[in-house]
């Protein structure tokens, strides 16, 4: 279980969120549930394949989106054994949905740690704007003990709604992403819950 006087570690809040791999050890520990957020590109080509049918390997991500493998590998270890999830703006409410059933069918309060897969190199806005779109549809579900740091990043999300997709494809990734040609990625990416899809980590491979 997460150590509860470490500062950094959120343990006595149901819903907490960090970033990269060295935020997947500090509050994945003790937590029943780890929700992976790699907004540009990995969680939401995850959920894009899963929409169609298909599984992804996280070895896939080691070299398109090595801070999302490395968030995922940080989350398995550092848990005892937490149910992974992949989320994005695509199926935000779906998620939430799956982690309240979850919860209604183990009659226990589920403890839910949201991992922004950007590292403090670089804050990620999109995965930040995406990881409070998921707080928002937990707290929504009254799944609300949340963090202060996961309230922050819902209460950005909440407050930039109108401008999300605006920001997210001004952010530097997005400009990146656009100068590559791959505009229809961001545009996947920004489309809020267009998708009942939930792909789950087993084995090594998301499906849903």
């Amino acid at each position: 279980m997460s150590d509860s006087t470490t500062p950094f570690g959120q343990a006595k809040y149901q819903v907490r969120f960090d970033r990269g791999a060295a935020g997947a050890e500090r509050v994945v520990p003790g937590a029943h549930v780890a929700v992976l957020v790699d907004a540009l590109s990995f969680t939401t080509t995850v959920v894009v394949a899963a929409e169609h049918g298909f599984a992804t390997p996280v070895d896939g991500a080691d070299t398109a989106a090595p801070g999302a493998s490395a968030a995922v590998r940080a989350a398995l270890a550092a848990g005892d054994d937490p149910l992974v999830l992949a989320a994005s703006l695509r199926n935000r409410t779906a998620v939430a949905e799956r982690i309240l059933a979850l919860q209604e069918e183990r009659g226990e309060r589920m403890l839910v740690a949201i991992v922004a897969a950007g590292g403090p190199d670089r804050p990620a806005i999109e995965d930040q704007l995406t990881a409070g779109a998921v707080v928002d549809a937990l707290v929504g579900l009254g799944i609300d003990h949340t963090s202060p740091e996961a309230a922050v990043a819902s209460a950005a999300f909440e407050g930039l709604r109108r401008a999300f997709v605006h920001l997210i494809g001004a952010s530097g990734s997005g400009v990146e992403l656009t100068a590559r040609g791959r505009r229809d990625e961001l545009r996947l990416a920004t489309r809020l819950d267009v998708t009942r899809v939930v792909p789950e980590l087993h084995d090594g491979v998301f499906r849903a």
